[in-house]
């Protein structure tokens, strides 16, 4: 009763206050997604300095000049951070590893009951060993009772598979083996309203670290050569990138899954830019450089592809015109860059500096991209 008093309280102070509590994925049959609502960025609430996390408020950061329309940061809430400059929809995410789980139920009941309709996604990268570190079982598991709870809560929430890091053929077979294990848990096949990966390029593991790069799947044992070799520039291919999401809408379409949305919630370019042109004549900052470009480039044609080119109509969502993906997300806007020496834990991409708020070359570049005002900001950098 004091819970439900608790989140009547909350409904009225949210109405007062006019925040907008938004539907995070709009039924793309009656209301085609905008320019706006289909680009994303992931919000790190808590950033690394050297060995210092810092937390950080989305308030702070004015992105109404990335026009995106929705974010998430790998958590769920009942009243969702907004930027100082717009509002956006908020994505829910439920975490699925052992040190998150189970949630407070009643903290998640309440998100659910004061976000109707919104899009909750169960796991990040459940199957990666530096992430969620599930087998295929337990997975299966956890996605039941929270999909039992949320529609139970909410008929008409959209309750979505947590993305994988890659859809390579050894994460598509652990995939595999969660919906085998769910129908053999409990004698229905697993229901996904809303189908969703993650776009990052990365080799699966050595034979001497299971966990290098995106890791073995746990719970999965490689055939040989099933484990992908990808090489630091390949982090950064536009080509590899296409493969994969094609690949996905084709593995959808395989297994009676195409008449689904298909997002990616989390893409983009994690190793440090110096890394991906390894040209031993240039010196480390020339390297740095190049990468950038490198960067800059893959975000303008994965991007230009997903907005305009993406389409197939025999395996595409027949709903949004053929198109193989519906909502992408870009890493991040604003997690620390990696330094070696000063900041280890840092990753690449950020659209903004987390600690002057202003705009990187990369938040330049997506700017431009939205903006549409040239067809490429940097030239095309040959490997």
């Amino acid at each position: 009763m004091r819970l439900r008093r608790h989140a009547l309280t909350l409904v009225v102070i949210v109405a007062m206050l006019g925040v907008a509590l938004l539907s995070a994925f709009p039924a793309l049959a009656d209301t085609p997604l905008t320019e706006k609502e289909r680009f994303g960025v992931a919000f790190v609430g808590r950033v690394w300095q050297g060995k210092t996390s810092v937390p950080q408020s989305l308030a702070d950061y004015a992105v109404a000049p990335l026009k995106i329309g929705w974010y998430s940061n790998w958590t769920f809430g009942a009243i969702p951070q907004q930027p100082a400059d717009d509002t956006l929809e908020y994505v829910q995410v439920i975490g699925v590893r052992d040190s998150l789980w189970p949630p407070d139920w009643d903290e998640v009941r309440n998100a659910v009951m004061l976000n109707q309709s919104a899009l909750w996604i169960i796991g990040n990268e459940p199957e990666c060993p530096n992430q969620g570190d599930l087998t295929p079982t337990e997975y299966a598991q956890r996605y039941h009772e929270s999909y039992i709870r949320i529609k139970g809560w909410d008929p008409t929430a959209q309750v979505a598979i947590g993305g994988v890091v890659e859809p390579t053929p050894l994460r598509l077979r652990w995939i595999e083996e969660a919906m085998a294990a769910y129908e053999n848990a409990y004698g229905e096949p697993m229901p996904v309203d809303v189908w969703n990966i993650h776009m990052q390029i990365l080799h699966e593991g050595t034979e001497e670290n299971h966990k290098s790069g995106a890791g073995v799947p746990t719970g999965i044992t490689p055939a040989p050569g099933e484990a992908r070799d990808y090489s630091y520039p390949d982090c950064a291919n536009a080509r590899i990138f296409k493969t994969l999401v094609r690949d996905f809408r084709q593995w959808m379409a395989d297994h009676g899954q195409r008449n689904k949305p298909l997002i990616i919630s989390e893409m983009g370019v994690l190793q440090p830019s110096y890394l991906l042109y390894p040209d031993p004549k240039m010196s480390e900052e020339q390297r740095t450089e190049m990468g950038d470009r490198l960067i800059e480039q893959y975000m303008w044609q994965t991007f230009d592809w997903l907005l305009n080119y993406c389409r197939d109509p025999e395996i595409g969502y027949a709903a949004d015109d053929n198109r193989l993906v519906q909502r992408w997300l870009w890493y991040s806007l604003n997690d620390g860059i990696y330094d070696e020496q000063t900041n280890p834990r840092g990753f690449n991409g950020s659209l903004f500096d987390n600690k002057t708020k202003a705009l990187t070359r990369f938040g330049e570049t997506f700017v431009a991209f939205r903006n549409q005002t040239y067809r490429l900001a940097v030239p095309v950098v040959s490997r």
